[in-house]
């Protein structure tokens, strides 16, 4: 294997050991999602943050609005909130691939998914799988279902931040807008006499809100440079000093 492939190949490996958390705000401004549209990719996470009143995320299907997915899927059960506060837990899933998937609140005393409560993650732009047309569907629909047992296909674990933002106000209203930044980390260098080789993985994105900011950055450590990433490196040093 010649040099520059070696260094591609690790590059390559590097990029996929890092992710990307978007955090979703579930009901702080309304019966709102948000943001209420992502665009993720494999191996990003997706974490849900639980205002007040008493909200749920389960993934449902494009041709039934409000209706849990037949196969699969996730869903978070109940976080009951007191008003003003943020719930002490958080709900995740792990993104498995690019494919739409859209989910709802199934609380129906306001019936909230046919009242607006719904997202898409990676949204079509038009069709039964965008936001507009799961829209149609949902604002013809009666109550939400609910899937039965309790929370599954991913994982309740605690808020990191359970702090009110400054001026908080649950009953106003804001739009969330998706921004994408970079920062930099994840740097191996090899040197030997006067060569040097050097790898950088770059990844960030950023989830802000007109009326409070969320931001959301996954970038790989300097631990991401190990085991076959490093392996590779090594190698590539090794066939340009022979």
């Amino acid at each position: 294997m010649h040099l520059p492939t070696l260094l591609l190949t690790g590059l390559s490996l590097l990029h996929s050991t890092s992710a990307i958390q978007f955090n979703v705000s579930v009901g702080r401004t309304g019966l709102t999602f948000e943001p209420n549209q992502i665009r993720a990719a494999a191996g990003d996470v997706v974490e849900f943050r639980f205002w007040a009143r008493n909200h749920s995320v389960v993934s449902g299907r494009f041709t039934h609005a409000c209706v849990p997915t037949e196969v699969g899927g996730f869903y978070s059960g109940f976080f009951p909130t007191p008003v003003d506060t943020i719930n002490p837990q958080v709900f995740r899933i792990t993104i498995n691939n690019s494919d739409p998937i859209v989910f709802y609140c199934s609380q129906n005393n306001g019936q909230h998914c046919k009242n607006g409560m719904y997202g898409i993650i990676n949204p079509t732009q038009g069709g039964a799988s965008s936001l507009a047309g799961y829209a149609r569907l949902a604002s013809q629909a009666g109550n939400a279902t609910s899937p039965r047992g309790s929370a599954f296909g991913g994982q309740v674990a605690q808020n990191p931040n359970t702090s009110l933002p400054p001026g908080f106000s649950p009953t106003g209203s804001g739009s969330a807008t998706a921004v994408s930044s970079s920062v930099t980390s994840s740097v191996a260098t090899i040197t030997s006499g006067s060569t040097t080789i050097t790898s950088t993985s770059v990844s960030s994105a950023t989830v802000t809100n007109t009326a409070t900011s969320s931001t959301a950055t996954a970038a790989a450590g300097p631990t991401a440079v190990a085991g076959p990433v490093a392996g590779l490196l090594v190698a590539a040093a090794a066939l340009l000093f022979v």
